[in-house]
Order: structure tokens, then C-alpha cells, then sequence
């Protein structure tokens, strides 16, 4: 990033986390600038890579995705094991989210089946691979919400309502 964003930027981001399909004429009134000045920060936002993509929110239970549980996954140390480890997780499509994780287990990945069956035979294929020392997974009964990044910065940081878009107006 070529430099730190600002408030305008944030308001921006905000927006577009909630709604990413807001139309340049409503995140311009949000932020209180002209069209060409936003298609220039988000232009901007996504040279710097701040903004990565743009995706459908996707209701679960419509794609044969239901339960989600989180595995942490325990194995060896060096950089060629977490190697082998990066790899066979990408290659599995319900594998949604890695994450390196400090305490006793190495790593922490979310993931989405089915099933239960589609589980135990996901944790059967995540234990064949030969880094893997053990595993302990927790299923998800009831998700709470989730919240797209920086969609709550508004009442944390202002107090003072929703974010911008947050209306879906």
C-alpha cells in the first residue's frame, strides 16, 4: 500500500464490505465526493491491493454446505512440513480458511460439508496427510452471525450508527 488510508477511504470500505455492489453515485453522497473522485479511490484501493475482490455472499445451506466445523491440526515443525501441509489444504475445495496459530496447535482451518459423513470422510483425508500429527475439531450447531471486515468499524470507532451503505440503500 503506497500510502495510509483515511477517513474517506475507510467510509469507502466500509460501504463496499457491506455492499459491494453499491453504485458510484451512492458511495459518492455517502462519503460527500464526486463520482470521479471515488472511481479513483477505489481504483486506487484496488492497485494497492487493499481491495482484493469483490464475491457473493452465499447462503450455505443452498450449496450443500451446511455444517461447519473448525479442525486444529497439529504436526511437526519446518518450513518444508507447513509446506506440505499449505498445499494439501489448498488442494481441498472444503478447506475455506488456514490460519497459523500460536499455542499447542500448528493450525486452525475452517471448513464447510454436507454432513456430518462429509466430514468424517474430509478429517479422514486431512489425517492421511503425512505431516499430521493429530487433529480436534469443533462442529459449529449455530452460526451467530459473520460479519464482513470493517462492517462494525463505524459504531466501534463513532458510536453514531451503521456504516455507510449499512441500510442497503
Amino acid at each position: 500500500m503506497s500510502r495510509r488510508l483515511d477517513d474517506t477511504d475507510r467510509a469507502l470500505l466500509r460501504a463496499l464490505s457491506t455492499d459491494g455492489r453499491r453504485t458510484l453515485r451512492a458511495l459518492a453522497k455517502d462519503v460527500e465526493l464526486s463520482e470521479p473522485a471515488v472511481r479513483e479511490r477505489i481504483q486506487r484501493l484496488e492497485r494497492d491491493q487493499v481491495i482484493t475482490g469483490y464475491r457473493a455472499a452465499v447462503a450455505p445451506e443452498s450449496v450443500d454446505a451446511a455444517t461447519a466445523a473448525f479442525i486444529a491440526l497439529r504436526f511437526g515443525p519446518g518450513e518444508d512440513v507447513r509446506s506440505t501441509v499449505d498445499e494439501a489444504l489448498r488442494r481441498e475445495p472444503r478447506v475455506l480458511e488456514a490460519h497459523q496459530v500460536a499455542g499447542d496447535d500448528c493450525y486452525l482451518i475452517k471448513v464447510r460439508v454436507a454432513s456430518t459423513g462429509e466430514l468424517a470422510d474430509l478429517l479422514d483425508r486431512i489425517r492421511a496427510i503425512p505431516p499430521i500429527q493429530s487433529t480436534g475439531t469443533t462442529i459449529v450447531l449455530r452460526t451467530i452471525f459473520e460479519r464482513p471486515l470493517l462492517a462494525g468499524d463505524a459504531e466501534r470507532t463513532h458510536g453514531d450508527g451503521p456504516a455507510p451503505g449499512a441500510n442497503g440503500g
